[in-house]
């Protein structure tokens, strides 16, 4: 895809930072939207599937078409992807009294295996 402004990431370099990213939409910044909208429409499960020349090529003509309808005016939206959240959300100053509460059990377990 000729750039006349340099506007898009090449298309290698695009592929592999979509294929790159593929696993954590949520926290991925991509460096511009028709990288991401090119990656959605190839799919991102299977750029994580497809090996790398068969990735590339769909991949590759994928993005040639996103790029000239961005170019054409046509702009993209993304999807806002909520990260998972794992564990519970604790106080700090209940993090503080588990870490006083488990380094006070380690010692225990500590002087139980020296005598």
């Amino acid at each position: 895809m000729y750039d006349l402004f340099d506007e898009f990431p090449a298309a290698d370099a695009a592929y592999f930072e979509a294929a790159n990213n593929a696993h954590d939409l949520a926290h991925w910044k991509p460096t511009h939207d028709a990288v991401y909208e090119a990656g959605r429409r190839v799919g991102f499960s299977k750029l994580r599937r497809r090996d790398i020349g068969a990735g590339k090529r769909a991949f590759g003509k994928v993005y040639k078409d996103v790029c000239k309808a961005w170019l054409r005016g046509e702009r993209f939206k993304r999807d806002v992807i909520q990260p998972k959240q794992y564990g519970e959300k604790i106080s700090e100053s209940e993090l503080l009294r588990r870490r006083v509460f488990g380094r006070e059990k380690v010692n225990q377990l500590r002087e139980a295996l020296r005598s």
